[in-house]
């Protein structure tokens, strides 16, 4: 009984974890025989552009980017088929990315 009570709050607080980790997920890249797909939400248009650049220049032909909400703003995490030089350059554009924020009506 008393097993079976702990099993059963442990499959709960696993399940609130996948949920709030799903929910920091902005947005997910998957590249596909070196070809830009988005998979889920919807990335800024120049990120993607700056992401098919990155792409196309270092020949990247596999792999996926997450943009993921943290205490610090937006991270990029990635595959390890993407190189670093290619992580470090997505990382600033995202960066740049205003996601979330909403837009002032200016005042005339």
């Amino acid at each position: 009984m008393l097993i079976s009570l702990l099993l059963m709050i442990f499959l709960l607080l696993a399940a609130g974890a996948l949920l709030i980790w799903q929910a920091s997920i902005i947005f997910s890249m998957k590249i596909v025989d070196g070809e830009v797909r988005v998979r889920r939400g919807d990335p800024p248009r120049h990120f993607e552009h700056a992401a098919r650049d990155v792409v196309r220049r270092y020949g990247i032909e596999a792999g996926r980017l997450t943009a993921v909400r943290t205490g610090d703003g937006l991270r990029l995490r990635s595959s390890s088929s993407v190189p670093r030089e290619a992580r470090n350059e997505l990382q600033s554009a995202l960066l740049r990315v205003k996601v979330g924020r909403k837009r002032r009506k200016r005042r005339r």
